[in-house]
């Protein structure tokens, strides 16, 4: 099985398999992070945008949520997720070496992505580089 098609199968049975322990644990998750109105926010290793989603509810039409995953196959299903949202985008991006500027995002969150990452550590100096000073 190659790569692409593996990434295609974990990503349209990621919702059924761990969609509903990821929506119990999103709203500790953005508490947490303290999520608020107007905050720029980054999900990093998004998957399908669940966490994303709840995000963008919170900081309304003068914030604004990129949900971030290396996957396209994870990104295509969050962007169907996420359509109808004008608060939003979806970017295929590499959370362990990030192309967005430094101090970019108010917050950035990470929801059970950070295990699957090869270097955890180099994952983490990204999410830090990209946060603004003061930010979470």
């Amino acid at each position: 099985m190659s790569q692409i098609q593996f990434q295609q199968q974990a990503a349209s049975g990621y919702d059924q398999a761990v969609g509903n322990m990821t929506r119990q644990l999103v709203p500790t998750l953005l508490r947490i992070a303290q999520i608020s109105v107007g905050d720029r926010v980054l999900d990093a290793a998004s998957g399908t945008g669940i966490a994303t989603e709840a995000a963008a509810a919170i900081v309304g039409p003068t914030g604004h949520v990129t949900a971030s995953d290396i996957a396209p196959a994870m990104i295509e299903l969050a962007r169907a997720r996420l359509a109808g949202l004008v608060n939003t985008d979806c970017v295929v991006e590499d959370s362990q070496d990030m192309t967005c500027p430094d101090a970019h995002f108010d917050k950035v969150i990470c929801n059970m992505g950070l295990m699957y990452f090869p270097d955890p550590l180099r994952g983490i100096s990204e999410m830090r580089r990209v946060v603004r000073s003061g930010g979470r």
